[in-house]
């Protein structure tokens, strides 16, 4: 039993040593991407693009601020969806192929993926301060680029993976698992590829999302806007008034 405080010493060396690295890659990192002058400066964006999923091809506009307000505007056929979270209240969306307008909440499981997925910053950069925790989970080798793997634990809940990139030190690809609205656990893995500079900050600009091993969609960003101008309550739930009633 003498041994045990040893072993348990050793454990603990090896996490910190863990928690070390991973701090060490997300300071390259952040560096890599554009420095920490350029990233405070960005405080919002506006990117357009498509979407490509199921065979169709879909445009969309997203604005998006710090720490965790988003607006995406997906539009086909002259239909638009929009869907949209303060960073408070539920995710909420709106079909502009209903009416009278109905500003609903998102159903529960798309609400909770949309909220988890609003965050402005990527997983690496502020680290405590937004409630990450991050431990260096080793190495591998994806078609012959040498990845380095980083466990991200969100507000003691959540846990996914970044790999980025040994060379570039760019983020390349997120894996997390999720239920289905049915209750099924399923595998995402996202990549990110096509980095460029928005005011000096280096953003992927191509997104691809698979689901256990399927693609199923993928984002085209043609442009982003750098700190652009919104109307305000762009982000919150509209509050609509039931009409007067006139008393005959």
């Amino acid at each position: 039993m003498r041994f045990v405080p040893v072993v348990l010493g050793l454990l603990s060396l090896c996490s910190v040593a863990r928690a070390d690295r991973a701090e060490e890659i997300a300071r390259i990192h952040l560096e890599a991407i554009g420095g920490q002058k350029r990233i405070d400066a960005l405080k919002s964006l506006r990117a357009t693009g498509h979407v490509i999923m199921g065979g169709k091809q879909l445009r969309f506009s997203m604005l998006a601020a710090r720490p965790a307000f988003v607006r995406v505007e997906t539009e086909q056929g002259g239909r638009t969806l929009v869907q949209a979270y303060d960073g408070t209240a539920p995710p909420w969306e709106f079909d502009t192929g209903t009416w009278p307008p109905k500003y609903r909440e998102m159903n529960p499981s798309s609400a909770r993926t949309f909220a988890a997925d609003a965050d402005f910053d990527d997983p690496l950069l502020g680290g405590e301060a937004r409630g990450y925790t991050l431990e260096f989970a080793g190495e591998m080798t994806v078609d012959g680029r040498k990845l380095l793997r980083v466990l991200v634990t969100r507000r003691l809940a959540d846990t996914f993976s970044v790999m980025v990139d040994d060379e570039t030190f760019f983020i390349v690809m997120r894996i997390e698992h999720r239920e289905s609205a049915g209750g099924r656990r399923l595998q995402l893995v996202t990549h990110y590829e096509d980095y460029r500079p928005v005011d000096g900050v280096l953003l992927p600009h191509t997104i691809t999302l698979a689901v256990d091993g399927k693609g199923t969609q993928q984002t085209k960003i043609g442009r982003i806007e750098p700190n652009p101008k919104w109307e305000e309550g762009a982000f919150s739930r509209p509050k609509v008034t039931a009409p007067a009633v006139t008393a005959p």
